[in-house]
């Protein structure tokens, strides 16, 4: 089966064989080598990209194709970032992957990529149901490592979400969807600074609210990754959660399926906090924290023995303050009793004797 890469076509199925689409007539054979099987998203008239699984001379890779011009910066900075990063984690695309041809009329934007094998996460959780903090923490590692390197190249994602992340055969993960990478220009900050427009990508439930009123950081994507990891542990979308306030802060963990580490449980918390500067710094502190996980939680039940020490002290001090006080208090009462006493009796000294001499 081939398909015809023309949105217009009225039927894109053709069979095996075919040079041309039997329908409208365009060439099935893209750039004299690409040929596309079949669709990996519903075919949409109204949407501005498609996707499908092609053959390369003998090699499976993934075509997606741009129909709308006016994304068309966008669609060329993603292929020029794939182009420049190299990760096992992130796509991989040929020097000559990106190009563009007329078909009836109208100009379509391609990049072919590396065919990711495995399941998007999104997909994975429904099929298997939440996971536990151990899957979670190894699955973080990797995400941030990758965001590292992102981060490294003065990029940022901007749109991290369980679908936008790919599981391989091998247990590994890649990133996938870079049509919204943004990179850390000064020309970009200075917009932001000077509050002037800059394009937002918003995913419900994964996207803080800086981004969604066009002021992405690098941040934003830790956002965004916690977000994620909190949806696979609690088997709930984010937008579902409950929200503590009007900072969009969610209640979640009573929600997980598994019971989760004091330590891990606040790192996801610092990491959806509701302002960029609360969040960690950049993703080597992340890792840093997932490496050398410190648990702030005390055993009320089991005190340590620095902590019976110090409350033993505590109380010692507060009989010393009352044994102290009362002293005090007693003196003071006798002190005020003499004082009292002491005037009658200089007074009766010196009054003159009430008998004297007969008239």
């Amino acid at each position: 089966m081939s398909y015809c890469i023309n949105p217009r076509c009225s039927h894109r199925e053709n069979p095996d064989g075919l040079s041309h689409c039997k329908s409208c007539q365009t060439p099935l054979l893209i750039e004299d080598r690409y040929r596309l099987i079949r669709p990996l998203r519903e075919l949409d008239e109204w949407e501005p990209s498609e996707v499908f699984e092609i053959d390369d001379r003998g090699q499976t890779k993934v075509l997606k194709v741009l129909k709308k011009k006016i994304l068309q910066p966008l669609f060329e900075r993603e292929a020029a970032t794939l182009q420049t990063l190299h990760h096992p984690g992130i796509p991989q695309v040929d020097a000559d992957g990106y190009f563009s041809l007329e078909v009836d009329g109208r100009r379509l934007y391609c990049l072919v990529m590396e065919n990711i094998q495995g399941i998007n996460l999104n997909d994975w959780l429904q099929q298997h149901g939440p996971t536990n903090q151990a899957t979670a923490i190894g699955w973080m590692k990797q995400l941030v490592d990758l965001l590292a390197q992102l981060h490294q190249e003065e990029l940022f994602h901007r749109d991290i979400k369980l679908a936008n992340i790919m599981l391989r055969p091998t247990d590994q993960l890649a990133l996938v969807d870079f049509g919204t990478v943004r990179p850390m220009t000064s020309t970009y900050f200075a917009k932001v600074a000077g509050q002037r427009d800059i394009t937002s990508v918003v995913s419900p439930g994964y996207t803080p609210l800086e981004q969604i009123n066009g002021r992405a950081v690098p941040q934003s994507d830790f956002y965004a990754l916690g977000r994620s990891l909190v949806y696979l542990l609690t088997g709930t979308h984010p937008i579902d959660l409950p929200e503590v306030d009007t900072t969009g802060q969610i209640t979640w963990r009573d929600q997980v399926a598994e019971p989760v580490d004091l330590w891990f449980a606040q790192l996801l918390d610092d990491m959806m906090a509701p302002f960029p500067g609360q969040r960690p710094l950049n993703a080597e502190a992340l890792l840093e924290r997932l490496t050398n996980p410190q648990s702030p939680q005390v055993d009320s039940e089991q005190p340590k023995p620095w902590v019976k020490l110090l409350l033993a002290a505590n109380v010692g001090l507060l009989l010393l303050q009352f044994v102290v006080g009362w002293q005090w208090w007693a003196a003071r009462q006798r002190f005020e009793n003499q004082a009292l006493n002491q005037p009658k009796t200089t007074l009766v000294a010196m009054l003159p004797s009430q008998s004297g001499p007969a008239a």
